[in-house]
């Protein structure tokens, strides 16, 4: 689902009009890809995780030598400024990206965005993906190198399906197209290995979640031929949350208990961060 910026937008913490906040097609941050952004669910004025967002978004612009000042700290100060500016709003979703336009310190850009709505029906019997042979360069950097994955989107798209699973050079489940999965087999909540796609934040709370349960969990690779063995699996992100998959290509699944578990454990957890509103 695509999304739509709000009319103001931020540049190193200063408002300007959306249609301001461009980057000429010769810098490197275009031409080069070199820019690393995130993505952050506010809620009744609140941001959900936002200094795991911004550890990762730090963590994203050492890996791929961006020069930041100043340090990303500065965007819990700016990002009220910016809401305040396009009006407070039940629910919008905040985008931060980093980006080098050969000016010397990497330049901030925010700007707000309508969230998408997921039906409910989704989220009560899960939703249709395939799978996509290929992967993003440095899965640990949330890069705005994305060609991998709209790649991914469009053959998911073509073929009415919500997402696409990237299968990588060695048939490994990786990661969807913007999001991360995990699967059920033999009872254990499997996630891939550190390094093999990025380390989604939601992700990270699910795991966690998961052994405050008691569901056993492993950080393994999750091979193609293995599909067929998965008892459940769904996928992680920050709008989806929790979001169950019922259908793999042709492998049907089941939204079963421990899928069932993490929807309601993050939805509480959620629900005590940022309050009532929000899927």
């Amino acid at each position: 689902m695509k999304v739509k910026p709000l009319a103001i937008s931020m540049r190193n913490g200063t408002l300007i009009p959306t249609d301001e906040a461009t980057i000429p097609v010769t810098a490197s941050a275009l031409y080069g890809v070199l820019g690393v952004y995130e993505t952050v669910e506010i809620v009744n004025g609140t941001p959900f995780r936002l200094m795991q967002h911004l550890a990762r978004l730090d963590e994203s612009a050492r890996r791929s030598g961006l020069t930041v000042i100043p340090p990303t700290d500065y965007v819990t100060e700016w990002w009220p400024t910016l809401l305040e500016a396009n009006g407070r709003m039940e629910e919008t979703l905040l985008r931060i990206v980093l980006v080098d336009l050969d000016e010397g310190p990497a330049t901030y850009y925010l700007y707000l965005m309508e969230p998408p709505h997921y039906p409910r029906e989704w989220y009560e019997y899960g939703v249709p993906v395939t799978v996509f042979h290929g992967e993003r360069a440095f899965p640990l950097i949330k890069s705005l190198n994305t060609l991998v994955p709209g790649l991914a989107r469009k053959k998911a798209e073509s073929l009415g399906m919500h997402d696409a699973l990237l299968v990588n050079r060695h048939g490994h489940v990786t990661e969807g197209s913007n999001c991360n999965v995990l699967a059920v087999v033999d009872g254990t909540l499997v996630a891939p290995p550190y390094g093999a796609a990025l380390e989604g934040v939601t992700m990270s709370i699910v795991l966690e979640l998961a052994r405050d349960l008691g569901i056993p969990t492993e950080r393994r690779p999750l091979p193609e031929d293995e599909i067929p063995r998965w008892e459940e699996a769904f996928l992680t992100s920050t709008r989806r949350h929790v979001l169950p998959i019922r259908l793999i290509d042709q492998q049907e699944m089941t939204v079963g208990p421990i899928t069932r578990q993490l929807m309601e454990a993050f939805a509480t957890l959620f629900r005590t961060e940022v309050g009532e509103h929000g899927e």
